[in-house]
């Protein structure tokens, strides 16, 4: 089992010192968060993966929150338990109490582990639940869309024995992740490392499904299950309208088995389908719409870390991705609901 999550409220200071720090820095993200999720679904979702013997763990609900703010703040392991230490606000967030320690950096790999990727998907779509709890409109409108994740491996050691030109295989040789693969988007444009998909609700701009994939597989590749995993949770009747890049082309019928209207772009080849998506107002608006998922990626790329990974492996490499749609999903839940304060 866990321990009891304790709080600043451990002594008469704590209390007087986080009070009027946090009456100050209402329009800090954390603060938000704190202030809007209720968060007993953390424990929920986890606590088939803690013993009942034993000793007492930390407790699920500190680490997950602590995880959130080195996602949010693009922080290693290490990072995050020294800012942790120093900074209140990260302290009240996490429920750490002024004289207590912070938990070492290795108990965050070591709880990723203990969960593993079945809870973390859990929990991915328990913040969407309480998204909609707390009076987020989650539409029916999907847009689909996959972003280049490098990986966490020196192309230049892999290239040492590389033998002549037409020696391609060099990198599979030396790499250190065995699980990434070569991925091209144009002729200028590749990468070594993995391909993260998502599908974003077009309205609210919440990541509703993620999948991580090697670089090599295509964009299209992935749609039908985006859209399953997301109908698996939430039910058949989650999504309405599918829209995404002129890479999707060709899911119509799948679509159509699952009640799906296909807004996906035509080729430019395709001039009939083009000519009545064209006079459809409702795949113009989602259209029109697309440029968010771009800025989500820009977002989470930039801000969050995802343009690299940190660890070696798919399904580390997915657990972290995962986990930085959750954390800027929180984000966004915290400020479509509380905005800034100009």
């Amino acid at each position: 089992m866990f321990k009891p999550q304790s709080g600043f409220t451990n002594s008469m200071f704590g209390a007087y010192a986080y009070d009027s720090i946090i009456s100050r820095n209402q329009d800090h993200i954390l603060v938000k968060m704190d202030k809007l999720i209720d968060w007993s679904f953390v424990e929920e979702e986890v606590l088939d993966r803690y013993s009942e013997k034993g000793q007492n763990a930390i407790h699920p609900l500190r680490i997950f929150k602590l995880l959130v703010i080195q996602h949010l703040y693009d922080l290693s392991e290490r990072e995050v338990m020294l800012n942790a230490d120093c900074n209140i606000i990260f302290r009240y967030f996490a429920g750490l109490g002024l004289a207590e320690d912070v938990p070492h950096w290795t108990e965050l790999g070591k709880f990723k582990e203990r969960i593993g990727i079945e809870a973390f998907e859990r929990l991915f779509f328990r913040v969407l639940d309480e998204a909609e709890h707390l009076g987020i409109r989650i539409s029916g409108k999907r847009i689909a869309d996959a972003t280049d994740v490098a990986a966490n491996v020196d192309l230049k050691k892999c290239a040492k024995d590389k033998k002549d030109d037409d020696d391609h295989d060099y990198i599979n040789r030396n790499t250190t992740d065995p699980d990434a693969r070569f991925g091209k988007k144009h002729a200028k444009k590749s990468w070594y490392g993995y391909k993260s998909h998502i599908n974003e609700d077009a309205e609210s701009e919440l990541v509703m499904s993620v999948i991580t994939t090697d670089a090599s597989l295509t964009d299209e590749s992935q749609l039908a299950p985006l859209i399953d995993k997301e109908r698996d949770w939430r039910g058949e009747d989650a999504i309405r309208q599918q829209g995404g890049d002129k890479g999707y082309v060709g899911h119509t019928e799948e679509l159509a088995e699952r009640k799906i209207l296909d807004y996906v772009i035509p080729r430019d080849n395709m001039k009939m389908a083009k000519a009545k998506k064209d006079k459809n107002t409702h795949y113009l608006h989602l259209k029109y719409l697309r440029y968010k998922i771009e800025q989500k990626f820009s977002e989470s790329k930039n801000r969050h870390g995802l343009y690299r990974a940190r660890h070696r492996g798919r399904w580390r490499v997915h657990l972290r991705n995962l986990i930085i749609y959750l954390t800027v999903n929180l984000k966004r839940i915290a400020n479509l609901l509380i905005p800034k304060i100009a």
